[in-house]
């Protein structure tokens, strides 16, 4: 082969090599740009999250460690609870920003460091100032034989706290003033329950059942339904649920591709309207949970690395270390 076409295809083929490379580094770009900040620490199992709007602060919680990390730009990751909290692990945070304080559901189960036999199956909702990121109180869920798993939990504008049980399924309340955690509600169309949103006006709470899909509850009779959405879509599934302008932000992570969806629901509370995807199928979706809505955009976790651990408690030999992640939507 003449030298000179020679040299026009080693060209040729640097060419090519250069454009692949930049391609290759756009389509990476674009598969992480939705990266809102990620952990150090791994082997936590980041289950919940939650964010305080007043200080632009973040709080994620550790089901395998039995604590909470707060995060936010310039001071970055640091402890907020302490060992001597006796937490046990955190699933679901809410911020009451009218009263300054972060509530998280605490449970514990094998997968969390330290449970034992006797342990698994205790759960509480803990209340910290977040001033002094001291633990106000520990609410008790009352024992009665059952295993329990508080798993996400919201707050009214007055303070009472809802929350639900995913492992003996249930609808659980705290009052605003009071100190018992009582069971609010239990149906049969409860099966695992799992996130839970309130209407604009409260007087609607929605709940996600994993295996039945979203139902709403009116507050005042108590009364449960299961509600009508478009033919063909696929709501089980639903970890973690949001209300955002009358409609429900829902994460899915019971099968491939995980996905974030939108459910506009009709004036009626009962009747889903339409349902759109937000995302699916990111590279670093591993098994999304639970997330916050802060303003107009949405935070979640994106891989809350469950399967690090055996139903046992167990790490998985050789189990590759993730940075724990949160990914950022915008919802209008």
């Amino acid at each position: 082969m003449p030298y000179f076409f020679r040299l026009s295809k080693i060209l040729y083929v640097l060419v090519q090599l250069i454009l692949t490379q930049s391609s290759q580094a756009q389509d990476l770009t674009n598969k992480t740009d939705k990266i809102a900040f990620q952990l150090t620490e791994t082997g936590l199992i980041t289950e919940g999250v939650a964010y305080d709007a007043s200080t632009g602060t973040f709080y994620v919680g550790s089901v395998h460690k039995r604590k909470i990390i707060s995060y936010n730009q310039q001071a970055g990751e640091k402890p907020f609870s302490f060992p001597t909290d006796s937490l046990g692990g955190i699933f679901g945070m809410k911020v009451d920003g009218i009263q300054g304080v972060l509530w998280a559901c605490s449970s514990t189960l094998p997968q969390a460091i330290g449970s034992t036999a006797s342990t698994d199956g205790q759960s509480s909702l803990v209340a910290y100032d977040l001033k002094t990121k001291r633990l106000l109180h520990t609410y008790i869920v009352p024992s009665d034989g059952k295993p329990h798993l508080l798993g996400d939990l919201t707050i009214t504008k007055n303070g009472t706290v809802y929350s639900t049980d995913s492992r003996t399924p249930s609808l659980y309340r705290l009052v605003a003033g009071e100190q018992t955690v009582t069971r609010f509600l239990t149906d049969s169309l409860f099966y695992s329950l799992q996130g839970l949103a309130l209407s604009e006006d409260e007087q609607t709470l929605y709940v996600a059942d994993y295996r039945r899909g979203p139902l709403a509850i009116n507050l005042a009779t108590k009364q449960v339904r299961k509600l009508i959405w478009p033919a063909g879509a696929d709501l089980s599934g639903i970890d973690g649920l949001y209300y955002y302008k009358n409609s429900l932000i829902a994460i899915q992570n019971r099968s491939k591709p995980y996905k974030v969806i939108r459910l506009y629901l009709s004036q009626t509370a009962n009747v889903i309207d339409r349902v759109d995807t937000l995302i699916a199928g990111h590279p670093l979706m591993t098994e999304p949970t639970l997330g916050v809505v802060a303003g107009s955009q949405f935070y979640f976790i994106a891989n809350s690395q469950w399967d690090a651990f055996d139903n046992a408690g167990k790490p998985v030999p050789n189990y590759p270390a993730q940075k724990p992640t949160l990914l950022v939507l915008a919802l209008d």
